[in-house]
């Protein structure tokens, strides 16, 4: 498996959905991408025609990506179908054949394993309980992705651990396991806290946050109310939000709170 850097993940670290720098980049004259490059932009413009609602967009510009450029087992192959799969699913075609399929040809001719984790947690978020073939029971997309990625050396790779663990979290939430989404809520605060302090942009300012919530939810889920309440508190004197006030709320009411004025 490759350890290098996705062709143009900077992109995506400096902007939420980068639109105008693949425009740029792909009408940049002065330093022309070759053929398999402008494969690999277009199908990441694709993606954020598709994070934008911009449906037919981004299957215009998957289509205009000829086969050649992107031969089976091909990183730009990859990429298209992660991507295809991305714009069908958005578009609310989560139980179109077509969509699990695109996502399963991509994990299964990934070469690099950044991209097989990306195939598999695409198919755990189509379906959280699915065990993947090959495997047995309680094996599911989002457990097989989170070995690979902690058996991976790509640090790459490795960032996909936080997004993994939260949603494993929210599974075992669902299933009635809270003290195992606890755990894995703690695992993932801790890496998005590492991540805050090597660089606390929006986006890591955001996470952290977020990750900061998901525990303080599952801490609450186990009868540990007042360190609930505790994280919640410090979190709204941070930044007010609807999720953190509901928290409150019923934190509140469990620990016999009155609402201060």
């Amino acid at each position: 498996m490759s350890s290098g850097i996705p062709l143009f993940r900077s992109f995506w670290l400096e902007q939420e959905v980068p639109t105008f720098l693949f425009e740029a980049r792909l009408a940049d004259e002065t330093n022309p991408l070759s053929p398999s490059e402008r494969a690999e932009a277009l199908t990441q413009l694709a993606r954020c025609q598709g994070l934008s609602s911009e449906f037919e967009k981004a299957h215009a510009t998957l289509d205009s990506i000829p086969e050649a450029v992107r031969p089976a087992g091909s990183t730009a192959s990859t990429r298209w179908l992660l991507e295809k799969g991305r714009v069908l699913r958005s578009s609310g075609k989560d139980s179109d054949p077509e969509t699990k399929a695109c996502f399963l040809a991509a994990y299964n001719e990934a070469a690099e394993d950044f991209f097989k984790v990306d195939a598999a947690h695409m198919l755990a978020i189509l379906d959280p309980k699915e065990t993947p073939e090959g495997t047995s029971a309680p094996e599911t997309w989002t457990t097989l992705a989170l070995k690979l990625t902690r058996a991976s050396t790509n640090p790459n790779t490795q960032t996909w651990a936080t997004s993994l663990l939260n949603n494993a979290g929210m599974d075992a939430m669902e299933a009635g396991r809270p003290q195992d989404a606890l755990d894995m809520f703690i695992e993932a605060r801790e890496l998005r806290k590492l991540e805050f302090e090597k660089k606390p942009s929006e986006y890591n300012t955001r996470t952290y946050r977020m990750s900061r919530w998901s525990v303080a939810r599952a801490l609450r889920e186990c009868g540990r109310n007042e360190e609930a309440y505790k994280i919640q508190c410090e979190l709204s004197g941070e930044a007010e939000s609807a999720f953190i006030r509901a928290e409150l709320e019923a934190l509140r009411h469990l620990l016999g709170i009155e609402k201060v004025a």
